[in-house]
């Protein structure tokens, strides 16, 4: 009897362990949604972009795999709130949010500013009131857009960022209203040799939202977390978004 009391004991508890190792092995889902040069769904070369290469580093710290996916934004934040994805790979914290997702520490910041040109009249802003009486360009459905018109600011609409770019190197606005580290991207990419200066408004963090339906969830958190902290510390996070510059 005792024999088969402690047969059993053992038993259970070689179990618990065995799904405990298993459930913390799996690869981490990520559900992603294009946004270059945050999250590049159909890269030239093999790097995904900014926010899924930070992504990866600190869960590689920590000796997790990933599972990258695609989709569009909707979806992958349905996807991610139904537990069907793990985690999205960023996005902004929102009170409402709180009640499907775990906000991981910050992955980054959205800066967004003004990009003036070698060839423009205006030199500095400080604010966007500073932009009255100038023509400023801006992609359509962006935020930021929205707040040029809500300003009553005179505003020459762009189809995307690489579109904003010529705008710019063209003379054809005074000054582009946008987020840094895309028209950085395209710049960048784009072979152009106009220089262009940038003045910062204003900037906004964003995180990983992992799912409160995710299989242990909390544990996912806390090895992102940990695996932040450790490519914080020897250098390796801001060397993934340097080179994205």
């Amino acid at each position: 009897m005792r024999n088969s009391i402690f047969h059993s004991f053992c038993l259970a508890f070689l179990t618990t362990i065995l799904s405990f190792t298993t459930a913390h092995s799996d690869p981490v889902r990520l559900a992603c949604s294009s946004f270059p040069p945050f999250k590049i769904e159909d890269p030239e070369g093999k790097r995904q972009g900014i926010d899924v290469d930070v992504l990866k580093a600190p869960f590689k710290a920590v000796n997790r795999e990933t599972d990258i996916a695609f989709y569009p934004w909707k979806r992958a934040l349905r996807t991610v709130e139904l537990g069907n994805s793990d985690a999205l790979c960023g996005c902004s914290y929102l009170p409402e949010r709180e009640e499907n997702f775990i906000f991981s520490d910050v992955l980054g910041q959205h800066s967004q500013g003004v990009f003036l040109s070698a060839i423009t009249d205006l030199r500095k802003v400080d604010q966007i009131d500073d932009l009255a009486n100038h023509r400023v360009g801006a992609v359509r459905g962006y935020a930021v857009h929205k707040e040029l018109l809500e300003q009553k600011i005179n505003v020459s609409d762009a189809t995307d960022d690489k579109q904003l770019l010529r705008m710019l190197l063209a003379g054809r606005v005074d000054a582009v209203y946008t987020y840094r580290d895309i028209l950085l991207y395209n710049h960048s990419i784009s072979g152009s040799s106009g220089d262009i200066t940038y003045f910062e408004t204003s900037s906004q963090p964003y995180y990983a939202c992992v799912s409160r339906k995710a299989p242990a969830a909390e544990q996912i958190v806390e090895d992102l977390n940990r695996g932040l902290r450790i490519i914080r510390y020897d250098g390796s996070y801001q060397k993934i978004w340097d080179s994205y510059r």
